[in-house]
């Protein structure tokens, strides 16, 4: 379902790329958990859910799913959200002093990961990451 047009990672091993692909997966799989409770919410028996808001949703979580992309930079990996901002870097590199290969951190700015703690990781722990982003 994800798109590779804006991945451009020379990655060496498909472990990496599936743990990014999963990463993406995740991503989505909570965007549309929201939309379903979102959904339940604002609908009743004497208010069902009409045709046109579900194709409304149904084209929001598509639009979504096809915006979501990485960047390869020096350091990082970054991922952008559907609107173009910046939901997440992942470390990319061996030899982090303080950080893991593979370690999801919140963006502190556009180009900036914020660098206090790891908010989970790639192969292994994707608790703290919504579609809203990394807590």
């Amino acid at each position: 379902m994800m798109k590779e047009r804006d991945m451009n990672i020379e990655i060496g091993t498909e472990e990496i790329k599936t743990a990014y692909r999963n990463y993406l997966d995740h991503i989505l799989t909570d965007y549309k958990s929201w939309h379903k409770r979102c959904a339940a919410v604002h609908t009743s028996p004497e208010r069902p859910l009409t045709e046109a808001s579900k194709k409304t949703r149904y084209d929001m979580v598509m639009k979504f799913a096809e915006n979501l992309s990485f960047k390869m930079g020096k350091k990082y990996v970054k991922c952008f959200n559907s609107e173009g901002g910046v939901h997440s870097f992942i470390v990319n590199v061996h030899d982090d002093p303080k950080f893991k290969f593979g370690d999801i951190l919140k963006p502190a700015g556009y180009s900036t990961p914020a660098k206090n703690f790891a908010r989970g990781n790639i192969f292994t722990n994707l608790d703290r990451i919504t579609w809203t982003g990394a807590s």
